[in-house]
Order: C-alpha cells, then sequence, then structure tokens
C-alpha cells in the first residue's frame, strides 16, 4: 500500500517540480521571446520595404530574413558547406572558427535550409545561454538579480547578432556553462564545453582565467583525481585552440592562417595596437561616424565591468580573474589596431551584465534602461546592411 502511494506521488512531485522551475524562469522565456521578436520583426520590415540596402543587393534582402545572414554569416554557411580554403594575403574562411558551422551542417542536414538552419540554431541557442547565464547568476547573486542581468543581456542594444548566423549565441552559452560546471566542481564536463567554446570563438580560451580561479579556490577540497579534473578543465580551451591551429596547419599548410587572415580585414595584432586604435578612431571621425558606435559600447563596457568589480558579488574564487577575464575580451580586439566590432566582441564578457543588473537595482532606473535598450536594439538592428555588428 505504501509502495503505491509512493509510485503515485512520486511522479506528482516531478510534474510540481518542473512547474515551479519554468514559473520561475518564464520572465526569461518571455524577454527572450519580446527580443528575438523586435530583431526579426525589424529584419522582416526592412525586407518589406528593401530598405536600406546598403552593401548588399535587393535579392540578398529579397529573403524574409535575409539582413540577419549577412557580413560574417555568409562566411560561415561557406564553411559550412565546402570547408576550408586559405588564400594568403586575401580575406578568407580561415578567420572562422569551426565549432558553429559543423553545428550549422548538422541542422541543414535536416532538411532545412542553410539561412533557416542558421536563425533556428543562434535564437535557440540564445535561450539555453539565458537560462545557463541565470543559473550561474544564481550562485553570484540574489536571485532578482541574477534574473535582471539576464533579462538585459536579451534586450543589450547590440544582442541582434544573437539571432544573426553568427557563433555569439554558442559561445555565451559555452563560457557561462563552463564556469557553472567549474562552480559545481563538474570537471569533466567544464572540460568539455570549454574546448567547444574555444572552438567557436577565440575568446572561448580566455575562460583559463575564471576556471583557474575556481580551481584554485577549491584546490584545498580536491581529491587527487579532482584536482587532475580541475587542470584539464583550466587547460582545456586554450588546448582547444592550439588544436584548431594545428588543423590548420594539416589542412592550409599554415597554423597561423586564422590570425593571418585577419590581416586583410585591417586587422594587424602588436604591442601598440589599442594606442593604434584610439589614433585611429579620432583622425578618422571625420570620414567613419560608425567607429564611434563602437567606442561608446568599449566604454560603456569599462564601466559595467568597473561597477561589477565594486559590487557584492559572491565570485567563485576571487574577484580580479573575472574581472580580468571581461577586461581582455573588450580590450584585446583593440589591440589589432582597430575598435570595430568591440559592441559585439564584449558581448561575451560575462560580469558586464552583473554590472548591469547591480545598477539598476531601483526600479525606475531598471525600467529605464530596458527601454533605453530596447530603442537602441531596434535602431542597432535596422543598421545591419549598412555596417557590419
Amino acid at each position: 500500500m505504501a509502495e503505491r502511494v509512493s509510485q503515485a506521488v512520486e511522479p506528482a512531485t516531478q510534474r510540481l517540480g518542473w512547474s515551479s522551475w519554468l514559473a520561475e524562469r518564464r520572465p526569461i522565456f518571455i524577454w527572450w521571446a519580446g527580443a528575438r521578436a523586435l530583431v526579426l520583426g525589424t529584419a522582416l520590415v526592412i525586407h518589406a520595404i528593401g530598405r536600406p540596402h546598403g552593401y548588399y543587393s535587393h535579392a540578398v534582402l529579397a529573403k524574409p530574413f535575409g539582413a540577419l545572414g549577412v557580413w560574417d554569416g555568409i562566411w560561415y554557411r561557406r564553411v559550412a558547406v565546402h570547408g576550408y580554403l586559405y588564400v594568403p594575403g586575401h580575406q578568407s574562411d580561415t578567420a572562422f572558427f569551426p565549432l558553429y558551422p559543423v553545428l550549422l551542417r548538422i541542422v541543414h542536414l535536416t532538411g532545412l535550409p542553410l539561412d533557416a538552419a542558421g536563425l533556428l540554431l543562434s535564437n535557440l541557442l540564445l535561450l539555453a545561454a539565458l537560462v545557463v547565464l541565470y543559473e550561474l547568476g544564481l550562485a553570484l547573486l540574489p536571485a532578482a538579480d541574477a534574473r535582471r542581468a539576464v533579462i538585459f543581456a536579451a534586450v543589450f542594444p547590440t544582442s541582434y547578432v544573437f539571432s544573426m548566423i553568427y557563433p555569439e549565441s554558442l559561445v555565451l552559452g559555452c563560457m557561462a556553462l563552463a564556469t557553472l560546471l567549474a562552480v559545481r566542481g563538474r570537471w569533466l564536463g567544464c572540460s568539455l564545453v570549454a574546448a567547444a567554446a574555444a572552438l567557436a570563438r577565440p575568446e572561448g580560451a580566455l575562460l583559463v582565467l575564471p576556471l583557474a580561479a575556481i580551481a584554485v579556490d577549491r584546490w584545498r577540497t580536491l581529491s587527487p583525481e579532482a584536482r587532475g579534473r580541475a587542470v584539464a578543465a583550466v587547460l582545456a580551451a586554450p588546448a582547444a585552440l592550439l588544436s584548431f591551429m594545428l588543423y590548420l596547419g594539416w589542412a592550409v599548410h599554415d597554423p597561423f592562417a586564422w590570425n593571418e587572415t585577419q590581416q586583410a580585414w585591417g586587422r594587424s595584432f602588436n604591442a601598440t595596437g589599442i594606442f593604434l586604435s584610439i589614433r585611429r578612431l579620432f583622425t578618422g571621425l571625420g570620414e567613419d561616424h560608425w567607429g564611434l558606435r563602437d567606442a561608446l559600447f568599449c566604454v560603456a563596457f569599462l564601466i559595467l565591468l568597473a561597477v561589477a568589480a565594486r559590487a557584492k558579488i559572491a565570485w567563485p574564487g576571487r574577484r580580479w580573474p573575472w574581472i580580468v577575464f571581461g577586461l581582455a575580451i573588450v580590450l584585446l580586439p583593440l589591440a589589432s589596431g582597430s575598435m570595430e566590432s568591440d559592441a559585439r566582441f564584449g558581448l561575451l564578457a560575462l560580469p558586464i551584465y552583473w554590472g548591469l543588473a547591480v545598477a539598476a537595482r531601483r526600479r525606475w532606473v531598471e525600467r529605464g534602461l530596458l527601454v533605453f535598450s530596447a530603442v537602441l536594439l531596434l535602431g542597432a538592428t535596422a543598421t545591419i546592411p549598412l555596417i557590419f555588428p
């Protein structure tokens, strides 16, 4: 009799648990859906009116969501279909890391057109990334702050990139999941996810900083076997980056092809790159007003990182490796001599969302920033054909 009652109660308890879990995260689903509707709706308007066509022909914008498949999305689709082709001294697809096009190809094999596969993949990966970012936030912040951080991530002005055929949604999710697994002591899973992040974007290798901080903080409590797994997790992302270089050495006979290709886009990493970026910004303002966009977002990212650094956040490990992790994501691209796309690169600096959440604890500040972000998100999406993210 008791066993029957127990068997009957267990499924009901599980259903109640899932219902509670979903109810707690309902705002995340709502804001994800609303923000993506704003981005996709703006792309549809561009398609309907045929403007602005910018650098792209009407044939590109003739597709309902054509604006979301341009720029780097074209290159990622080429890699998904044809693999890598390196032409030294010219723009080549070796600049684009392999994991996202591999996933794109897998989704395409279901019968979906490549464009549709990319849009579906990016938007669903964003939803997963937001949920994981919330789970990570719960380990660091009060639940209200964790929820607010995720909502700001969904409506951030340059978050339209998360709906494009770009790997940013994938990398955001991998970074959040790798650190969450490390916080929970699941080092093997952390290793796999950290490696995935580095195979999707080079910024993934920077996970070595927060993961090392967590491992050092937990070191005394770990068994010898767990210490080995923790070390493997810390080194997984740099090792994955090295594996991609070795692959390029085998496939196109140049392990540094991904970096050398950047020179064809006007990027060249050197010790004075950051100063060159600043000089180019001021000397080019009269001709290129778009550079100001990335500069302003760079400043905003730095301010948010400063807010996060001063906030009372239960950092896993020490605070500064996390802040340096964010600073590296925001500032290292400037070492290439250009600020271009820093408004996109900074989206992967996880602490900026916690800084936003802390700064917007007052209700009127939160509402004002959400409205402001949504308006900027709409406007930024409308400029996709005019300037790359």
